[in-house]
């Protein structure tokens, strides 16, 4: 009956988390778990996002100049007919109408020497956007190349390793993991108990122990995919209080509160007397 209830609760709080599982999804707006290239190729779009926007803006300022400029192109020529005017009568009835539009015109040449000023430095930041563009864009093809490098160095480190591992048992690799693990060597343990596992030698436990790998590595996001394995495989393990508290430390680290909250909350529901329990009443706190 226990096993029953456990599994209910459990599955209803993994399916209450999509969004936890989509590690290295590049179209999503706080993406986690990338790559370095990943993360490179997301950095890169944001900031040309961000430099497309300010080049928007700074277009709709010059337009905005323009516009202002072609006005006071207007009022001078405006100004000119008149002085034109004026000039050809006497200028004894007209000193005081020339003295006024004079001080007008001059007033419109400081305006149009400012604006022209503002065009010019705008002009100066649009140029900085495009060469900081530039600088940051990373084509396609150049994209293209470095991953190929990246891919064929993984190709290259996995076909040793499956070397190495395929001429050993289920048994002996999770041996070797374990003692890898227990000196600290998370990333050689991890690697160790996804052999065993594919050799299907405790998956469950395997699993468990490659989300604890990453656990201690800080890499939450991977901790949690391997925690909801695990768990969907063996739900009675004895280390199933420390797997249900390292998931909600994960969430919490990974920004999740409220999904942190209710693994907290099952921790000290299904498991309260455990070390396991006290630690989640104290990250609820």
């Amino acid at each position: 009956m226990r096993r029953v209830w456990l599994f209910g609760v459990a599955a209803a709080l993994w399916a209450n988390e999509p969004s936890v599982f989509e590690a290295g999804n590049l179209d999503s707006e706080q993406p986690y778990g990338l790559t370095p290239a990943e993360r490179k190729i997301y950095e890169n779009s944001q900031q040309i996002k961000r430099l497309r926007k300010d080049l928007f803006t700074l277009h709709q300022r010059v337009e905005s100049l323009e516009e202002k400029i072609d006005g006071l192109k207007s009022v001078v020529e405006g100004l000119d007919e008149n002085l034109n005017r004026f000039r050809k009568g006497p200028k004894e009835d007209y000193a005081p109408q020339i003295a006024r539009l004079r001080a007008d015109l001059n007033e419109s040449i400081e305006i149009q020497k400012e604006n022209n000023a503002k065009i010019r430095k705008i002009l100066q930041q649009m140029s900085s956007l495009i060469d900081r563009i530039n600088a940051s864009y990373v084509s396609k093809k150049e994209l293209q190349s470095e991953l190929a490098k990246i891919y064929a160095l993984l190709d290259k480190k996995g076909r040793t390793s499956d070397k190495l591992h395929t001429s050993k048992n289920g048994a002996q690799l999770y041996k070797e993991a374990h003692q890898a693990y227990r000196r600290k060597e998370y990333k050689k343990a991890a690697e160790l108990f996804e052999a065993a596992a594919q050799k299907h030698y405790k998956p469950a436990a395997s699993n468990f122990y490659i989300g604890e790998s990453c656990y201690y590595t800080k890499d939450y996001a991977c901790a949690v995919r391997h925690y909801k394995k695990s768990a969907s495989l063996y739900q009675n393990a004895s280390y199933m209080p420390t797997l249900l508290l390292h998931t909600a430390i994960s969430l919490d680290r990974l920004g999740k509160k409220e999904e942190a909250k209710r693994f907290y909350g099952s921790v000290i529901k299904l498991y309260p007397d455990t070390k396991a329990a006290a630690l989640a009443k104290k990250y609820m706190r």
